[in-house]
């Protein structure tokens, strides 16, 4: 027995030197010599497999009437859900952002305009009256609040000099912005052969549009009174659905139910188009449910990471690193949220170059799965 212990002595011995060592040569290995040159870090953000199963689920195609439709995040600069994207179809009153749009570039938005008989066509209404004047701002509020026809044809007769003049700028102004689905036959919108748009060139023309405060500030109102005319938006989201701030709707007896819809949530916009939808509010409202159930905005945080943030100077001094700058924002599907990684890449000065708070020693490189979505530079601290 005594032999036993004996001979088992030697062993436990080993093991306790190894158990002593083998933290102190990781630590080595991490944060001093030999000097790390990059190392990938994992988020602490964990995902259960039950979490995993209910995004499975979620990524099924969302239940909507619409045959034609889109849904965009505008930061994210990707378009991450359509059906028939580039078939064209009647457009309704989603022709006025073209024709808004080449109001606002025509640039005279104070110029007057008195009213004419032809102008005072059938449909949606500004309310307008012959002989009465207003200015190209006010016929705009006119056009795009409650989808006002009789503004259109003011708006078309004043900047193109004619309307079949102004539709002719329509459709060059189209070919500009390479909308092959395109064709325009009149400034308001009413069905006519030909008269056609399909949700990807309407997605060129809203986001052009956008580009402009005016009207972002114009689509976004519920409701207001301009030269005497009370006007209420023909949008029904706005007030009453969180984040919606625009864009149009439109309907004909061709066209159906037609909306470009603007949603903005934790700074983060998304448009949504449908085109012949049965239930054009329902539709958006249930892309836009797809969106948060299967998206979601990660902030690259070096804080909620198991990162790595010492390193040794050539002294064997201890210094702490900081990411500068802003981190990035990832639009992150939610299956793949397991595959964002950031990556630290050491590059430690030449030889000789003096330590201080601020210099720059490297570089965090945001992954999701092989692509680098964002990077920030790593400087001591």
């Amino acid at each position: 027995m005594r032999m036993i212990t004996h001979s088992l002595r030697p062993r436990l011995l080993r093991f306790l030197i190894l158990a002593l060592l083998l933290p102190a040569a990781l630590l080595l290995v991490g944060f001093g010599p030999p000097r790390l040159t990059d190392r990938d870090q994992a988020p602490t953000r964990r995902v259960s497999t039950g979490q995993l199963r209910v995004w499975a689920l979620s990524q099924e195609p969302p239940d909507v009437s619409a045959p034609a439709l889109l849904l965009h995040d505008v930061d994210a600069g990707r378009t991450l859900y359509a059906r028939a994207p580039d078939d064209p179809r009647p457009m309704a009153s989603l022709t006025k952002l073209m024709t808004a749009l080449l109001v606002l570039e025509s640039g005279d938005l104070d110029a007057r305009v008195t009213i004419q008989p032809g102008d005072l066509v059938d449909g949606a209404s500004m309310g307008l009256t012959a002989g009465e004047t207003l200015t190209v701002e006010e016929l705009l509020w006119g056009l795009l609040i409650p989808s006002g026809n009789d503004a259109a044809m003011a708006l078309a007769r004043h900047v193109g000099g004619s309307v079949d003049a102004f539709v002719d700028r329509m459709n060059a102004r189209a070919a500009e912005m390479g909308l092959t689905a395109t064709a325009f036959r009149n400034p308001h919108g009413f069905d006519a052969e030909g008269h056609v748009s399909s949700p990807a060139d309407l997605l060129a023309m809203a986001q052009t549009d956008l580009a402009y405060p005016l009207l972002r500030e114009i689509v976004a109102t519920a409701e207001t009174t301009v030269a005497g005319h009370p006007l209420r938006n023909t949008n029904q989201f706005l007030g009453l659905y969180p984040g919606a701030n625009g864009v149009k709707t439109g309907t004909t007896p061709l066209a159906g139910q037609c909306l470009v819809a603007s949603i903005e949530r934790g700074g983060h916009p998304v448009l949504a188009i449908v085109l012949g939808s049965g239930d054009r509010y329902e539709d958006v409202r249930r892309l836009y449910s797809y969106y948060q159930a299967n998206y979601a905005w990660l902030d690259g945080d070096p804080r909620q990471l198991a990162l790595l943030n010492r390193l040794y100077d050539d002294n064997d001094h201890l210094w702490y690193l900081a990411a500068s700058g802003d981190p990035p924002a990832v639009l992150v599907p939610r299956w793949e949220y397991p595959t964002l990684r950031a990556y630290r890449r050491i590059q430690r000065p030449p030889a000789g170059t003096p330590w201080q708070p601020g210099l720059t020693v490297g570089v965090l490189e945001w992954r999701l799965g092989d692509q680098i979505v964002g990077s920030q530079p790593l400087v001591l601290r």
